[in-house]
């Protein structure tokens, strides 16, 4: 069974001359090679950072005419029993990668050394496999679990250091990179753009894996923040992966001066206050709009080819992930051969045993549009303008969906006038992360998202609080206000005592207002006009005596009213609010220690 890997979407590697320097160990003879070969790999086994097996086993890979190579042994076996910072070298690519920092190291013999740590760590090395991979530099073998050099890698790695011909290579290895064409084209369209800017309009909308930080949400928290240490923390946490994916393709663009980087006052206003701050802007240069015309092709050079690897067209951060690609797959292998309309599409997809409306095609062809590819209508037909290299589509039985797919679906159909990005409420209400530190990401997002929908979307006034002794989000309409607790379950919640005193204590706190019980005071968030306070626990989907506990909240609170609300039903709400089926008024009327329930 072939091994699972994750190639399209790259987070963090940035430099393009440590990408030269990967693609070069696979060419024997190359500078890279032979430096790992006669120095760097020398000095590692010198100074015990390396073991005796590794050390042989690499210099023979190494030393073939034909290099090919196991993934693993590329990027490493992780650090094992020691902490990252401690671990040996286990990969070539890590060898390849010097870090930042100067340590100093002993030999056998009592000898020290103080350098920059020679090598870098598994997770570093595979993001820069991953991106090589990527750009068309190095092909994956699937079935061996093994990379090679393709000729364009061969191209760089042959190409003198600061060359016209390691610029021509490195162009057309960025350029076969969708989202690279996605961020230039946005930027081609507007000027002075920042990462929140170009992140809301890259990649798949309303889904995990490409979430945008909104960034009048931002400004208020950056403005806000009363110390330089929690300036930092907003600056380095508060972003979306799509806002991460938008700063690193900037950056890669800035080194081959493509693009420009100012500091620009930006104004935002956020519940109805304004900010400002110095935020990073980008804006295409005029070597920029002529890579995009090399890239688009004209009357005398052909269109570059985009390489789109299987695995980019969904996050794994996302539900049935090899569905939606699957999916997506199949729409432009169906655009490939000739143009189609939504009608053709959909039988198209009968084909592959899809059965897929026209509001998730079109849905998915947006997303296809924001990932990078060119995509044009005309009188209802939909043509595919770009040469698609790399993309390999698995068996059928491998791809299927799951509920919550099958529920997104549902309500996509249903949301006329409620923009679809919040169609990834569904996802976070159903996360299942497996790691603390995604749980912890997952629940940030899902309450960010909730009070962008809430503000944005439906015109109530709030924002997400969310931090230690914090409820999650308030809001806020008129005279009425409302404490929201967010609840990520994919198997239903039953609120349970704790979740239950946890509402208790910030419904008592705000009724009696005093900093001897909370110090952070967050009750002056609300706005002063509010005079009748409400509880909402919004997550999946309600089971078990829920109901108890909403009364045991309402009668340990003076009668105050609650109610519990699954995602499904908050989207058609907010689809009833937008319509104006649904009033403010009647949303607060709904208020009666139950479930909410709505439809469309």
């Amino acid at each position: 069974m072939a091994v699972k890997r994750t190639f399209g979407w790259v987070q963090n590697p940035g430099d393009l001359k440590k990408l030269k320097k990967v693609v070069g160990i696979f060419t024997a003879g190359s500078a890279e090679n032979l430096d790992l070969v006669s120095n760097k790999l020398p000095l590692l086994l010198t100074y015990g950072l390396i073991s005796n097996d590794d050390y042989n086993d690499f210099i023979a890979e190494l030393n073939k005419t034909d290099i090919e190579i196991d993934y693993s042994k590329l990027k490493g076996k992780g650090s094992g029993s020691r902490t990252r910072k401690d671990a040996i070298c286990t990969g070539i690519i890590q060898a390849i990668i010097e870090a930042q920092q100067n340590k100093t190291y002993s030999d056998v013999a009592g000898n020290s050394i103080t350098i920059k740590k020679p090598y870098t760590d598994d997770w570093t090395a595979e993001g820069f496999l991953r991106w090589a991979i990527s750009c068309g530099l190095l092909e994956y073998v699937k079935d061996d679990d093994k990379c090679k050099i393709t000729p364009l890698g061969e191209e760089l790695a042959n190409a003198p250091d600061n060359s016209p011909a390691e610029t021509e290579a490195l162009t057309k290895a960025l350029l076969s990179y969708p989202p690279v064409i996605r961020i230039l084209s946005l930027l081609e369209a507007q000027d002075e753009q920042t990462k929140f800017d170009l992140g809301s309009k890259l990649g798949f909308k309303g889904e995990m894996g490409f979430t945008s930080m909104p960034q009048d949400a931002y400004l208020c928290d950056y403005c806000e923040a009363t110390t330089a240490g929690e300036r930092t923390n907003v600056r380095s946490n508060e972003e979306g992966d799509s806002d991460k994916y938008a700063r690193g393709i900037a950056s890669w663009c800035m080194q081959m001066g493509w693009v420009e980087s100012n500091q620009k006052d930006v104004t935002e206003t956020y519940r109805r206050k304004s900010y400002t701050a110095k935020l990073q802007t980008y804006s295409i240069t005029r070597k920029g709009e002529k890579a995009l015309i090399k890239a688009r092709g004209n009357s005398s050079n052909p269109r570059l080819a985009r390489v789109l690897m299987f695995e980019m067209l969904a996050s794994n951060k996302v539900s049935s992930a090899n569905y939606l690609r699957f999916v997506r797959a199949c729409i432009i292998k169906a655009l490939t051969s000739s143009d189609k309309s939504t009608d053709q599409l959909k039988k198209a997809l009968k084909g592959y045993e899809l059965d897929v409306d026209d509001t998730a095609i079109k849905d998915h062809i947006e997303g296809l549009i924001s990932i990078g590819l060119e995509i044009t209508e005309n009188a209802g037909k939909y043509r595919l303008l770009d040469k698609i290299e790399c993309l390999e589509i698995p068996a059928r039985t491998e791809c299927v969906k799951d509920n919550v797919v099958d529920i997104k679906d549902r309500v996509r159909n249903k949301l006329i006038h409620l923009d679809h990005k919040y169609l990834a409420l569904i996802d976070l209400a159903y996360s299942d992360a497996a790691s603390r530190a995604k749980k912890n990401a997952d629940a940030r997002e899902f309450e960010i998202q909730t009070a962008d929908l809430f503000t944005k979307e439906l015109s109530f006034n709030g924002q997400r609080l969310g931090d230690s002794r914090k409820p999650d989000v308030i809001i806020s309409y008129g005279l009425d206000g409302t404490i929201v607790d967010n609840k990520s379950y994919k198997d239903g919640f039953n609120i349970s005592r704790t979740c239950a005193d946890e509402m208790s204590r910030y419904i008592n706190e705000n009724n009696l207002r005093q900093k001897s019980l909370n110090p952070n005071e967050w009750w002056k968030n609300f706005d002063s006009t509010i005079t009748a306070y409400t509880f909402l626990f919004i997550t999946s989907y309600l089971k078990g005596q829920f109901e108890d506990q909403l009364e045991y909240v309402s009668n340990a609170n003076g009668g105050i009213k609650g109610a519990a609300i699954g995602v499904e039903s908050l989207l058609y709400l907010s689809e009833g609010i937008k319509a104006g089926r649904i009033s403010h008024a009647d949303f607060y009327s709904n208020f009666n220690n139950k479930e909410m329930i709505y439809t469309a």
